[in-house]
């Protein structure tokens, strides 16, 4: 890493002034920094920081503090981030203070990652060919190429299941090339008339995401004095979230700013709560989250001491996690709640319970997560049916497509949204049992959701049918047998699934009622009540990344044929186990599950600031576990 000119060194003279002029503009309890913190600020060395180690505040004071000292009128601070919320976070940061509010403009740069190459790389590259930017997405450019490819390539694709999401542009080898999906040969017709179409998108200003990152390699192979104006232009790079970038934007990162003696590249983030690695097919980001260089910042003033001592074990990383908080007075101590087949139903009751007995100000902040929303032998939903990621209330579980059908006419006279999800979550099960699946914004095959369920429709211009379909079954007054056996083949051929297929035959399959509703009182926003009045909203691990709670219930799901929970006992037990290491050529293996687990388990148990409380079946639990975990760990065990 190269060093900053010494006009913009900051010593803890800096920060010490910086500090008594926060804390006395604020009310809140004085803001003091440890040694970790105050060398991340003072040096530009990779981070490792904690849960709840105030990264964002860290980051805010130091960009405060090289504001203050920037004399450089054509040379700027490129700030990046992962996403657009950490993106905005850093700008509310900036904006309180008068000299940092000059990091917003020229010539600096606060944005995401795919901002910075768009801006700087891929935007200017499309100029120099004559290329337009009317519209850079995945889904809008997929569908304009699949809209204009002749019925015989359309065919041919449907034949090799593939689409046109796998039509682009890819920097390999050194060269940029066209990835022609399905394979067909250069002689061929489809193999033309993809090219064709693929050039007429490029022309007309349709690229995918990744496209970005393709033509910014162009760009700088064509051109390597690109990457020395990028250097001279920012002297200091500082990169949030580093955990969650995939491996091409950390090779792109590398390439452009690291080992260069003209600038410096400071990385921040918590490989232990890198959950995002190896989805939707993408490789994952291994030179942060595999180094071993990272300075780490090990306190957290988020959670007790008593929750770092009982979850250090699961930092992959080994971080020595402590936790500053206070404990809040007569609180009740981190419980394992276990249940038998028939009372896992009473384990949001009896969570509420043991929140109870913490202060009413140590609860206002209450949730229940799992790694697993739905489907499946164990899920969030096996604990209360009426939990919905998109926030649709319902009762019991539909077993067939017409039953959804018949739960959204019972429903009908309420807000069409929730009627309506009854439908979309009987299309997503159809789909699913038929193989289907979508394009995510990294270019990969990712199942079918409710959440991109338009999007499959979309692609294949089939959304006026299925509209038109859903709307008639919708208004229908009655429902018969009869009726159902011709509705069905027209809803297998709109969503491109075999009716000869026994499971999705079974699931189609006529009913002549409707799934019952669960009597429990539903809030919005999937918040449950539970008897003595303690509201805790009910999320995924994933949905709560980032997140701080006063209580934290972890509901141990099934993946495959692995608890999530259950594989994590021994780490709990005993902190210095090897850890299980996760291998993205084998992802499916049991020690790379094994890794998933325990950074998801790591994100769920590291929430709260008081307690934490995790629900098991009482068979996955040995008596020998259970002993050492009360004798040795200090854990309470509730038995259901």
């Amino acid at each position: 890493m190269g060093l900053l000119m010494p006009l913009t060194a900051i010593d803890d003279a800096d920060i010490d002034a910086l500090l008594e002029e926060v804390n006395a503009a604020s009310m809140d309890e004085a803001l003091t920094l440890d040694e970790a913190r105050r060398a991340a600020i003072r040096e530009h060395h990779h981070v490792h920081a904690c849960p709840g180690a105030g990264k964002t505040t860290l980051i805010g004071l130091k960009l405060v503090l090289l504001a203050r000292k920037w004399r450089w009128h054509h040379r700027g601070l490129c700030v990046l981030t992962h996403t657009n919320v950490a993106k905005d976070e850093i700008l509310k940061r900036v904006g309180t203070d008068a000299a940092a509010r000059s990091l917003i403009s020229y010539p600096h740069f606060i944005g995401t990652i795919q901002d910075f190459v768009q801006t700087f790389l891929a935007l200017p590259a499309c100029r120099s060919k004559g290329y337009p930017i009317r519209q850079i997405d995945d889904f809008t450019t997929a569908a304009y190429m699949h809209r204009h490819l002749t019925p015989g390539t359309r065919t041919y694709l449907h034949n090799k299941n593939a689409n046109t999401s796998g039509l682009r542009l890819n920097w390999a080898q050194d060269q940029l090339s066209v990835d022609v999906p399905g394979a067909p040969g250069t002689h061929t017709a489809s193999y033309q008339n993809m090219i064709v179409v693929k050039n007429q998108a490029l022309e007309n200003g349709y690229f995918f995401f990744s496209e970005m990152y393709a033509l910014a390699s162009e760009l700088i192979s064509a051109n390597p004095s690109v990457i020395d104006a990028l250097r001279h232009r920012f002297p200091l790079v500082l990169i949030d979230e580093m955990q969650d970038t995939l491996r091409f934007q950390d090779e792109l990162i590398n390439h452009l700013f690291g080992d260069a003696a003209e600038c410096t590249l400071q990385k921040i983030g918590d490989p232990d709560q890198a959950i995002f690695d190896g989805m939707a097919g993408e490789p994952p980001n291994e030179t942060f989250n595999a180094a071993i260089d990272l300075a780490p910042i090990p306190d957290s003033g988020r959670f007790t001491a008593t929750i770092a001592d009982k979850f250090c074990g699961l930092s992959t990383r080994r971080i020595a996690l402590t936790g500053s908080r206070p404990t809040a007075a007569n609180a009740p101590s981190c419980t394992f709640i276990l249940y038998g087949n028939d009372t896992i139903g009473s384990v949001l009751d009896q969570f509420g319970a043991i929140v109870a007995g913490l202060p009413e100000a140590e609860r206002r902040v209450v949730k229940a997560i799992g790694g697993r929303a739905e489907g499946g032998v164990l899920s969030i939903q096996s604990y209360w049916q009426a939990f919905d990621r998109y926030q649709a209330n319902k009762g019991r579980t539909a077993d067939t497509f017409c039953e959804c059908v018949r739960r959204a006419v019972v429903l009908k006279e309420g807000p069409v949204h929730t009627h309506y999800q009854h439908l979309r979550q009987g299309l997503v099960e159809l789909l699913r049992l038929g193989g289907k699946t979508v394009i995510g914004r990294s270019g990969g095959a990712v199942p079918i959701t409710r959440s991109n369920l338009r999007r499959y429709f979309n692609v294949s211009e089939k959304t006026p049918l299925i509209s038109a379909l859903m709307a008639d079954l919708m208004l229908r007054p009655a429902l018969t047998a009869a009726e159902w056996a011709d509705i069905t083949p027209v809803l297998c051929d709109i969503c491109d699934v075999d009716i000869g297929n026994a499971a999705i035959a079974e699931y189609l399959a006529y009913a002549d009622h409707a799934p019952g509703l669960l009597d429990e009182a539903v809030l919005p926003g999937n918040v449950y009540l539970s008897p003595g009045g303690i509201q805790m909203e009910v999320s995924t691990i994933h949905g709560v990344k980032g997140e701080t709670h006063d209580a934290t219930l972890v509901l141990e799901t099934k993946f495959g044929t692995l608890f999530d929970v259950k594989e994590m006992l021994p780490f709990l037990i005993n902190p210095a186990l090897e850890r299980p290491a996760f291998d993205p050529a084998h992802a499916t293996t049991h020690a790379s599950i094994r890794a998933s687990f325990m950074k998801k388990m790591y994100v769920a148990t590291t929430r709260a600031r008081q307690l934490v409380c995790i629900a098991m079946h009482r068979d996955r639990i040995s008596q020998q576990e259970r002993a050492a975990l009360t004798d040795q760990r200090g854990w309470s065990f509730v038995d259901l």
